[in-house]
């Protein structure tokens, strides 16, 4: 059985560091944040529950490496596109238009990206393809502005299922390659019609297995 427990101080601090430069006019105070974390659940292998989920009254995620546990993560703040979210489990995540585009708390984790970020044009599922070019950064392997090639197109409907309840989306693919590191990989975005991301298998760090997300409770707005 998965018990409650506070948020531990490493999660705060990873919270906090990517918080930097983040405006928190309209957000959770610090005190909700901690309360709200200190009821979250690390799911076992298979995810957090209806029930756990239900108890938690503000916007989450779930979140897995490869095939590791899927732990909740709640939205801490929402300004300009950017949501951060974390959790009692070490994690900070934030995310624009549904993509990771900072990360704290795995193995190893994704420093920073510029470049433009196309997926919520693609909130229309008739979308023709793009090619774009990014750029990472990962501190931990000593490598800076990693440009990544990518082709980004809709690949049609195709509905997921979360917490038992199936809802409409069309799939997007990005495909991508770096020639430094030598790394190639493929992300995953199941999108409604409105832009919000329900689901996604994103590379993040190419020594990182795949972060799977899904949204257990929707922002509202």
């Amino acid at each position: 059985m998965n018990r409650r427990s506070p948020i531990p101080k490493a999660a705060l601090a990873a919270a906090a560091l990517l918080l930097a430069g983040c405006s928190s006019e309209g957000n959770m105070g610090w005190s909700e944040l901690y309360g709200a974390a200190g009821q979250m659940f690390s799911g076992g292998e298979g995810g957090v529950t209806l029930k756990e989920a239900a108890a938690v009254p503000y916007a989450s995620m779930g979140v897995r490496v490869g095939d590791g546990p899927e732990a909740m993560v709640v939205l801490a703040s929402d300004s300009d596109g950017q949501r951060l979210w974390t959790s009692a489990a070490h994690i900070a995540l934030l995310t624009h238009g549904g993509r990771i585009v900072r990360s704290s708390g795995f193995a190893h984790n994704l420093s920073a990206v510029t470049g433009t970020d196309p997926l919520p044009a693609f909130a229309d599922p008739d979308a023709g393809p793009r090619e774009v070019t990014r750029q990472v950064d990962f501190w931990d392997m000593n490598l800076f502005a990693v440009t990544l090639s990518c082709r980004i197109e809709s690949k049609g409907d195709d509905p997921v299922t979360i917490l038992g309840a199936t809802i409409k989306t069309h799939r997007v693919e990005e495909s991508c390659t770096a020639t430094r590191p030598d790394w190639s990989f493929t992300d995953t975005f199941w999108m409604d019609k409105s832009g919000l991301v329900w689901k996604s298998v994103q590379h993040i760090n190419p020594a990182l297995d795949p972060v799977e997300t899904e949204i257990l409770r929707p922002p509202s707005g």
